[in-house]
């Protein structure tokens, strides 16, 4: 996180500068919608009941300053939410239920192109300091037995929206982004699992997009 802040601040120094010869303004921007962390088909096995949900209500706010130009371009910073992945599995001796939740650290640049005075496409990339968190539950005759893991690193996000300008303050639009967690060493309650890698998670996020410009 350290380093995402030192980042902003020096991109934040080093384009002050621009302010002088180019208007722009600054601005809220903010995501709520649908994530979706596709991983594949639920599995089949004989005798063994599963239950898999692939997304979760997922939310992201971010803050930035864009100039004016022929595309406007900018930065940003925020934190984006992606809820949760489930999958349980039931079988005549117990239940086992996985659940994985992502949520981090955003810092990216941004484009703004109005095709009319009202109506607008837009794209956005950066960094994704992701942060996932593991829980495994086992259920048995013998009792529940829990096991907690998480993983940080840094990846990459990327989106694309289009939507309405109802004034040169506030749009509301459409937007889809995905983020990427690279694969990692977890920190695991387990002693066993701690230090193991994990595979990369990704996750899209289907969302109605807020804007409002100072």
């Amino acid at each position: 996180m350290r380093k995402l802040v030192t980042l902003a601040v020096v991109f934040a120094l080093g384009t002050a500068s621009a302010a002088a010869f180019a208007e722009g303004n600054a601005f809220v921007n903010a995501n709520a919608g649908y994530s979706d962390y596709g991983i594949g088909a639920r599995p089949s096995f004989p005798g063994i009941d599963v239950n898999q949900r692939n997304g979760d209500p997922a939310s992201a706010l971010r803050v930035g300053y864009r100039w004016n130009s022929v595309v406007d371009y900018g930065f940003e910073v925020g934190y984006g939410y992606l809820g949760q992945y489930r999958l349980n599995v039931a079988d005549p001796y117990g239940a086992t239920r996985y659940t994985q939740k992502n949520r981090g650290y955003l810092l990216g640049g941004n484009l703004n192109y109005n095709i009319t005075d009202n109506w607008y496409i837009s794209a956005r990339v950066g960094w994704f300091r992701g942060r996932n968190t593991y829980t495994v539950a086992d259920y048995s005759p013998a009792g529940m037995e829990t096991v907690r893991g998480t993983m940080t690193n840094t990846g990459e996000y990327f989106g694309l929206g289009a939507g309405y300008n109802f004034n040169k303050h506030f749009s509301v639009g459409l937007a889809y982004d995905t983020y990427r967690t690279p694969r990692g060493p977890m920190r695991s309650s387990d002693a066993g699992l701690d230090g193991a890698y994990l595979r990369t998670t990704r996750a899209g996020m289907y969302s109605i997009q807020g804007e409002y410009r100072f």
